[in-house]
């Protein structure tokens, strides 16, 4: 390309590309560039190289991989994706656009345990070989008297990249990146600094739905007065056959230029080997492309073919996975947690158990279990907010507390904290703990405050009411009020003996003997017992 900027004020000049040369060079770049024809309606806007696209998996999706990217290069295409990583990786693609400019992407993803995903990526534009040439001006005529060679120039535009992307709940990731692009020219340099933000919803296994808005922020420095658009994404995916089938559907709607689309899909034929098509469209179609991905244990080759206006574009793409599984240790990671969390319950200190399943819960906002285990210990703690020391009543409340945070029977949470009350049945604040837990467990007769002299306890309660269900004739009735208290003592003497008695009248002797049996293992001088027993 050879360059010409006339001066009548000196004699010889160096010729520099001015602001507006530059712009209209890198806009013919992208009207140039294969696969961004729908770049060029965007007028040569700063950054547009961040448009094409990176990793020849993505792009022999035809780049509908914003709701797709499950890989490392979801740090360039989608920041909050990288929550779908499960171990480190690295990438890097290729793809020589046509004669004399490149583009490269490098970019290395880091799984956390409990941090989320952060990545680190480079993305650069290089066209080389520009004629850079020196005039002689006459200053009365204004003619040109004299060109020089001055030798070479490239054009360079680079972005340097740190995201970063966390999960907030057990669908929903959040996701940013923070970059900075720069561009030379010669002698002429400029740069940009931008954020972006995204979000990605896992509605189902089957579909994923991303919405993300580019350059939120940004401030430009150098040799410019340009700004760099504000660009809307949204993107869906679908997959099918347990994921060996994907689709994308990707719309960008760049600040002062038209939307474009793009639609692809993925099908692995083969465990190693996955074949890809995609089109690109602003609004018509620019682009075809398809593509072909290999992959051996932890290594991965992709290869992207384009096919446009001006011929086609070829990429390549090397991924390579390192480490173990971020999951696993994601898992014991937060299983330690809530471990931690126990010992701290077992101790009776209930707001210190709960601060540490806030941080199992930040360390896996998406773990079901661990936040009803949170909002269970919540309620618990505005009742009991702490039950410490070895006496019976305190231990019969951590283990009452335990078995409801738990949740997996929450009847034997109600039986041990019946048991607590029985033993204190003047605590108002374990009598209320207790209600809750009944009303959560399904009990229709709610556990109430014993009536009467201050040694009326809770069983002494449901022994009276046994013993008077038995003179009313209401057998079934006595049975339930003595199996409410043989759930807090099993070797309660007297509920037995009225369970037993209950089963005589009846007339289910062998059950009433069976029972009687047990009194008189508990009690062998038991002599009502021994007298029922000689009746049978």
């Amino acid at each position: 390309m050879e360059r010409i900027i006339t001066n009548a004020f000196a004699p010889h000049i160096r010729a520099y590309m001015s602001r507006f040369a530059r712009s209209c060079v890198l806009a013919g770049f992208f009207i140039a560039v294969p696969a961004a024809a729908s770049f060029a309606q965007s007028g040569g806007q700063p950054g547009a190289f961040m448009g094409y696209g990176a990793g020849a998996r993505a792009l022999g999706m035809g780049g509908a991989f914003f709701a797709v990217a499950d890989d490392a290069s979801a740090s360039y295409w989608n920041p909050a994706a990288l929550t779908l990583l499960e171990r480190k990786e690295f990438s890097a693609m290729q793809a020589t656009l046509f004669e004399d400019t490149t583009l490269n992407f490098l970019t290395y993803a880091h799984p956390t345990t409990s941090r989320g995903t952060w990545a680190l990526s480079m993305t650069q534009l290089q066209s080389t070989g520009f004629e850079k040439i020196g005039i002689t001006v006459n200053p009365a005529t204004q003619e040109i008297i004299n060109v020089q060679t001055l030798g070479e120039f490239d054009s360079v535009e680079r972005a340097l990249a740190f995201s970063w992307g966390r999960d907030v709940s057990e669908s929903l990731a959040f996701g940013l990146m923070a970059k900075n692009i720069s561009r030379t020219l010669d002698d002429s340099a400029d740069s940009f600094n931008a954020v972006d933000v995204s979000m990605l919803n896992k509605v189902s296994p089957l579909y994923r739905f991303a919405i993300g808005v580019q350059n939120v922020f940004s401030m430009s420095s150098g040799d410019t007065d340009d700004e760099l658009p504000l660009t809307i994404k949204a993107g869906q995916s679908l997959r099918l056959f347990k994921g060996s089938l994907i689709f994308g559907l990707d719309l960008t709607k760049p600040q002062n230029a038209d939307m474009n689309w793009r639609f692809g899909g993925e099908y692995w034929t083969m465990y190693w080997a996955g074949l890809r098509f995609g089109v690109m469209g602003s609004p018509e179609i620019q682009e075809a492309d398809f593509g072909l991905g290999i992959r051996y244990r932890s290594l991965g080759f992709d290869v992207a073919q384009g096919v446009h206006a001006l011929g086609t574009t070829t990429r390549f793409s090397i991924t390579m996975k390192m480490g173990q599984s971020n999951k696993a240790k994601h898992t014991r990671e937060v299983r330690q947690i809530v471990n931690q969390a126990l010992q701290y319950f077992k101790a009776g200190y209930f707001t210190r158990a709960q601060e540490k399943l806030r941080a199992a819960l930040d360390a896996d906002p998406g773990n079901p279990e661990v936040r009803r285990m949170v909002d269970r210990l919540q309620t618990a703690i505005s009742f009991v907010p702490s039950s410490t020391g070895g006496d019976e009543v305190p231990t019969l409340t951590r283990r009452g507390v335990i078995a409801y945070v738990d949740g997996k029977d929450l009847r034997n949470s109600v039986n041990i904290l019946r048991h607590a009350f029985n033993k204190e049945p003047r605590n108002d604040r374990l009598l209320s703990l207790l209600n809750m837990v009944e009303k959560e467990a399904g009990v229709t007769e709610l556990t109430r405050k014993p009536e009467g002299p201050e040694i009326f306890t809770y069983i002494d309660q449901r022994t009276y009411d046994a013993r008077q269900a038995i003179y009313e004739g209401k057998y079934d009735l006595a049975m339930k009020r003595a199996q409410d208290i043989l759930e807090l003592e099993p070797n309660n003497e007297t509920a037995l003996e009225i369970m037993g008695s209950a089963f005589f009248l009846m007339d289910q002797k062998d059950k009433a003997k069976v029972i009687w049996e047990k009194v008189l293992e508990i009690n062998p001088n038991n002599r009502i017992v021994r007298q029922f027993m000689s009746q049978l």
